[in-house]
């Protein structure tokens, strides 16, 4: 299999798996799988295409599993604004913030969940009739997200964690078939 799509192939699984065995609410690799996917792949199709097919998946399982009570759904409510974010995470993952690529990643991830966190509860403001759609409402959707945020920022720096290490181990694993080939 060629390192492309075997990149591809685990950073869905990664980000597909993570969502299903989340044991906080957004504690996932949602946003890692979609920063290193700008960044391994750049602006190309695979790199923006890869956060949304790993959503969409892990909604089609959740959605028709887990909520299934609910009926059967293709997309989840607010959907706009979960891939709109994520398609935004993925473009900021291909830009080069950081000389570093590990410092690269880290402070992306983080920063590309504050955007997912400001874009989402903004969605849920505009379409909650819990909020008043006023500012007191807007920061009232805001506050009521700091959780999710904290528990995203947290399972993003450890999922970014994972994804340098595992590509550490991939390009190791590389490097010593070279070096027993050349032997």
């Amino acid at each position: 299999m060629k390192r492309h799509t075997f990149y591809l192939i685990s950073l869905i699984l990664l980000a597909v798996l993570s969502r299903l065995i989340a044991p906080w609410p957004n504690f996932t690799a949602m946003t890692a799988v979609a920063i290193a996917g700008g960044f391994l792949f750049g602006r190309r199709l695979e790199g923006i295409i890869l956060p949304l097919l790993a959503l969409f998946l892990s909604d089609l399982i959740i959605n028709n599993t887990l909520y299934a009570h609910y009926g059967n759904t293709w997309l989840t409510e607010g959907a706009g604004w979960l891939y709109g974010s994520y398609l935004l995470i993925a473009l900021l993952g291909s830009l080069r913030i950081s000389k570093s690529k590990n410092a690269h990643l880290f402070v992306s991830g983080i920063v590309g969940s504050i955007l997912f966190f400001l874009i989402t509860n903004f969605g849920s403001w505009l379409a909650n009739p819990l909020y008043p759609q006023n500012f007191a409402g807007l920061l009232q959707s805001y506050t009521a997200g700091i959780p999710f945020l904290l528990n995203q920022i947290a399972g993003t720096v450890v999922y970014v964690g994972v994804i340098i290490a595992g590509a550490y181990f991939v390009q190791q694993r590389i490097w010593l078939k070279a070096e027993r080939v050349r032997s």
